[in-house]
Order: structure tokens, then C-alpha cells, then sequence
């Protein structure tokens, strides 16, 4: 792991722990790089996206989800990694239904 400055739709530079760097002369190339936290979370919209529309299909009454993610150094961009090389990256959900939010066998719709 390595730590590089990444840079905020604002513009405003953050500073981001990346798994793998690209091969190179370490962290002087890397740190001229223009790395855009803003396209490396875009990832984390679309996966949101698709995990509310199945919660939607499951009508729970409540649910929880945690989205872990890491950040790699890919053809020169930050990149978020949904699974990472020592599996720290995951996705855990709670769905909790409550006997007013089950369907019966009785309802119309």
C-alpha cells in the first residue's frame, strides 16, 4: 500500500491509501499523476444503483448496506476495487422485514 494525492471535484487534493502502484520510479511519478477521486467513486453510484433496485424487488422493511472499496493506480487513474487482493473490500446487507411488510398469499397485488 502506498499513499498518493488525489484530487476532489472542488479541486482541493486528498490524500488516498492505494493497493498496488503501477510499476515505475514510485512515488514521484505517481504524485505528478492528475488522479480524480470524483471518476473513481462514479463506481460507487452505479453498484448503489443496482443493489437499491433488487431491495426495492424485495421489499424489506428496513435495510442496511455497507460498501467497502479500495483504490489501485490503473493505467495511470485512481481506481476504486470493489474486491481487493486481501479481500478487505466487500458488500454486506441486512434486510430485515417486519409481518406488515411480507406479502400473504391473500393480497391482490
Amino acid at each position: 500500500m502506498t499513499v498518493v494525492t488525489a484530487l476532489l471535484p472542488s479541486g482541493a487534493p486528498v490524500r488516498v491509501e492505494v493497493a498496488v502502484p503501477e510499476p515505475g520510479d514510485g512515488m514521484t511519478s505517481v504524485g505528478l499523476r492528475d488522479l480524480d477521486l470524483d471518476r473513481a467513486l462514479e463506481v460507487v453510484g452505479e453498484i448503489s444503483s443496482v443493489v437499491v433496485e433488487k431491495l426495492k424487488e424485495a421489499k424489506p422493511a428496513r435495510a442496511t448496506v455497507e460498501l467497502k472499496l479500495g483504490f489501485a493506480l490503473e493505467a495511470g487513474k485512481l481506481t476504486a476495487l470493489w474486491v481487493g487482493g486481501k479481500g478487505e473490500a466487500s458488500l454486506t446487507v441486512t434486510l430485515e422485514w417486519s409481518e406488515r411488510s411480507v406479502p400473504s398469499a391473500n393480497d391482490d397485488g
